[in-house]
């Protein structure tokens, strides 16, 4: 749960704000999950408002904390993909997929060491994102 919580924190603060259609999509994502979803949306809650004020503090510090609890899941395809496909989710919960957003999904999948072309994030992807 932490290292998905990171994610969104991350992506969702790519842009210098987290929106409440972003902190929505997350705790809706993170109910789907059936490997995070017992965790309760209060966790899940606390601990994206607990990472993000990490962000407002000490943006590099945020970040650095993110990626950290991110990189923990290299190595695990199943958590990684449930990790991106979130994060991809919360990012463009706001309408958007700005290119903030999308150097923080890569920067995931480069910590994950997965494809980023899996998720449509390299360019002459079509644009999906």
């Amino acid at each position: 749960m932490d290292a998905v919580v990171a994610a969104c924190a991350l992506v969702a603060q790519a842009d210098g704000w987290v929106t409440p259609q972003e902190r929505k999509r997350m705790i809706e994502r993170m109910r789907e999950s059936a490997s995070i979803r017992f965790f309760g949306p209060h966790e899940v809650i606390v601990g994206f408002e607990a990472m993000t004020m990490r962000f407002d503090r000490d943006l590099d510090d945020g970040e650095a904390t993110a990626e950290a609890a991110i990189a923990q899941l290299r190595g695990q395809p199943g958590a990684s993909r449930l990790l991106i496909e979130t994060a991809c989710s919360v990012a463009e919960a706001d309408g958007g997929f700005d290119a903030e957003e999308r150097a923080a999904l890569l920067r995931m999948c480069e910590l994950l060491d997965v494809d980023p072309a899996q998720y449509d994030l390299v360019p002459g992807d079509g644009g999906r994102r």
